[in-house]
């Protein structure tokens, strides 16, 4: 059965996914572009060092959960063999597969449907992305765990930092469209890491997000 919380967060990517599609394609009005660049940086960060920590020749394999408008899975599919991404907003997925198509890639990139810790995923997949997930789930344990087991080499995520000032607006923004959203400390990131069988290698944080970056602990 899917959760209150669940489906409140599947309605509001439902209503702005072409909105949130722009700033990645910049599609909009110049104050609004600067706004992204001086508000949203450390989104634009977190795609430049997620796209850097997959350059790996043995990264084969990649599936994205919360993939969105495939805007991690587009390029990666350049140099890559196989993408999946998953994600519950058909209207974001609408975009992802429209776009693939555009850039040629259509045939590496598989699009689903779904909710992660239901679906039924083709794994193991050499690197799993999960960027921008955790804002909107109030107990990761389950999904780290499932992720653990689709696992092979490389799992990159960030984490809405706690105590910084942004958690307070933001908070009120989204809760007041329908859309709840959580934030974490370092402590408690490490914890359900070391508590799923994940080994951080990586741990920093750019703007108000941390970006982890882990391997399969053992």
């Amino acid at each position: 059965m899917t959760s209150p919380q669940h489906a409140k967060v599947k309605d509001y990517w439902e209503r702005v996914a072409a909105d949130f599609d722009t700033i990645y394609t910049g599609k909009k009005s110049r104050l609004s572009q600067w706004l992204d660049k001086v508000l949203r940086q450390d989104m634009y960060d977190r795609h430049r060092l997620t796209l850097e920590e997959c350059q790996a020749p043995e990264i084969g394999s990649v599936l994205d959960i919360g993939c969105g408008s495939g805007r991690f899975c587009l390029p990666l599919a350049q140099t890559k063999t196989r993408i999946v991404g998953l994600d519950f907003s058909a209207p974001m997925l609408e975009i992802a597969r429209r776009e693939a198509e555009k850039a040629g890639v259509a045939g590496k990139c598989e699009f689903r449907e779904g909710d992660f810790l239901k679906a039924d995923l083709p794994g193991p997949f050499d690197a799993i992305l999960a960027i921008g997930l955790f804002d909107y789930i109030r107990e990761p344990a389950g999904f780290l765990q499932k992720i653990r087991g689709l696992l092979k080499q490389k799992f990159i995520a960030t984490w809405p930092a706690l105590w910084t000032w942004r958690v307070v607006p933001r908070w009120i923004r989204l809760n007041l469209q329908g859309c709840p959203v959580y934030f974490f400390t370092p402590g408690g990131i490490r914890d359900l890491y070391r508590r799923a069988g994940l080994e951080i290698v990586r741990f920093e944080r750019t703007g108000k997000i941390y970006f982890v970056v882990a391997r399969p602990a053992g």
